[in-house]
């Protein structure tokens, strides 16, 4: 095995200048994705090869579909060339260079990481939902992603009119932060799903959340699960009357007690003077027996 490497190498010494316009590998697949699967594809077609092996810098990776590390790389020989298929890609796996060897002939260059082609989702992501009779708000804490997504809020497959504001920094080549989302609906919601789709570069959309409302309560206008504006304005008028009503009856109250202190006392004078008028009329009563 070690003379098939020594001759391949010799080979990509004496044909790096001249020959490499004949073939090429371009990335399928678009957009990469950190942590899936990336393939290559070598295009052997100008030269007739199908014989055709892979380099990582200066390792030797693959050789006519046989791999030299199974776990990490796979590939195949097809009729117009080859492909390298890199398993779960990470960092080790970018900004470094990758050559196609086919007949006398080869092509190097550089997987590279950019805003273009490269997509890494949100390693972690939490998530809360305010939502009121027609309002979304939604805050997005993302670790670990590029490039910075912009972010739409649907209701029932509808796209609501959004507003995004991002508090991010950048470590290691990815970004970290929030992502603030607000949404209006012309629609009461409750009934429906609500979900949180983001677009990654220009082509890859991605569903971040989605959660489930309450049905609508049909004896108020206001769904189940919201407490929005105009019901806290209401329980708060509400309140305010009752707290009035009770300062009122207290004060009524400590102001009827004296007044039935008094009445008491009148009312026992008069039984008195009523008692001694009875006691009178009897006495009339046995004298004029």
């Amino acid at each position: 095995m070690n003379w098939i490497v020594l001759f391949i190498l010799c080979m990509h010494t004496m044909t790096l200048a001249g020959s490499s316009n004949k073939i090429y590998w371009t990335i399928e697949d678009l957009p990469v994705i950190y942590g899936r699967n990336v393939t290559l594809f070598c295009n052997t077609s100008a030269v007739g090869s199908q014989k055709t092996t892979w380099m990582k810098e200066s390792d030797v990776i693959l050789h006519q579909g046989l791999s030299f590390q199974q776990d990490k790389y796979s590939g195949k020989e097809e009729n117009d060339g080859s492909s390298l298929i890199i398993i779960n890609a990470t960092l080790s796996d970018f900004n470094t260079s990758y050559t196609c060897l086919s007949d006398v002939c080869s092509y190097e260059s550089v997987l590279k990481i950019n805003s273009t082609n490269f997509i890494c989702l949100p390693q972690s992501t939490n998530y809360s939902f305010t939502i009121t009779s027609s309002d979304i708000m939604v805050l997005l804490n993302l670790d670990r992603f590029i490039p910075v997504p912009k972010c739409q809020t649907l209701f029932n497959g509808n796209i609501l009119i959004t507003n995004q504001q991002e508090s991010i920094h950048m470590k290691n080549s990815f970004y970290h932060g929030t992502i603030n989302i607000t949404s209006q609906s012309v629609d009461f919601l409750c009934g429906g799903n609500v979900t949180v789709m983001c677009l990654f570069g220009s082509l890859y959309y991605e569903a971040i959340e989605t959660i489930t409302l309450q049905n609508c309560d049909h004896g108020s206008n206001f769904p189940e699960h919201s407490f929005g504006l105009g019901r806290t304005i209401s329980v708060c008028m509400l309140c305010f009357i009752l707290c009035g009503l009770c300062f009122i009856l207290v004060k009524y109250h400590c102001k009827l007690q004296p007044q039935t202190k008094k009445t008491k006392g009148k009312y026992l004078k008069n039984a008195t003077g009523i008692s001694f008028f009875q006691k009178m009329f009897n006495s009339v009563s046995l004298y004029t027996r």
